[in-house]
C-alpha cells in the first residue's frame, strides 16, 4: 500500500507541475496574441496615415507641378512676344533706312 501511495503521490505531483506548465503556456499564448493583435492594428493604422500622407504629398506636388508649368508658359509666351516686337521694330528700320 506504501508503495503505491507513493506512486499516487508522485503521479499527481507530476501532474500537478504539467498541470502548471500548460496553465503557464496557455496564459503566454493569450498575452502573445494579444499583442500580435496589437502590432497588426498599428501596422493597418501607419499603411492607412502613410496612405494618407503619400496622397497628400501626392497632391501638393501635382499642384506645384501646375503652377510651375503655367508660370514657364507664361513667361514663354512674354518672350515670344517681346522678340517678335523687337524683331517688328528692327524690320521698321530697315524699312525707314531704305
Amino acid at each position: 500500500m506504501e508503495i503505491t501511495s507513493f506512486i499516487l503521490g508522485m503521479l499527481s505531483v507530476v501532474a500537478v507541475i504539467a498541470i502548471a506548465v500548460i496553465v503557464k503556456g496557455m496564459v503566454k499564448i493569450v498575452k502573445l496574441e494579444k499583442e500580435l493583435k496589437n502590432t497588426q492594428e498599428s501596422i493597418e493604422w501607419r499603411d492607412r496615415n502613410n496612405s494618407d500622407a503619400n496622397r497628400e504629398i501626392y497632391d501638393r506636388l501635382s499642384m506645384m507641378d501646375e503652377h510651375a508649368y503655367r508660370q514657364l508658359e507664361e513667361i514663354k509666351r512674354d518672350l515670344i512676344s517681346y522678340v517678335d516686337s523687337r524683331i517688328d521694330k528692327l524690320q521698321s528700320k530697315k524699312e525707314a533706312i531704305k
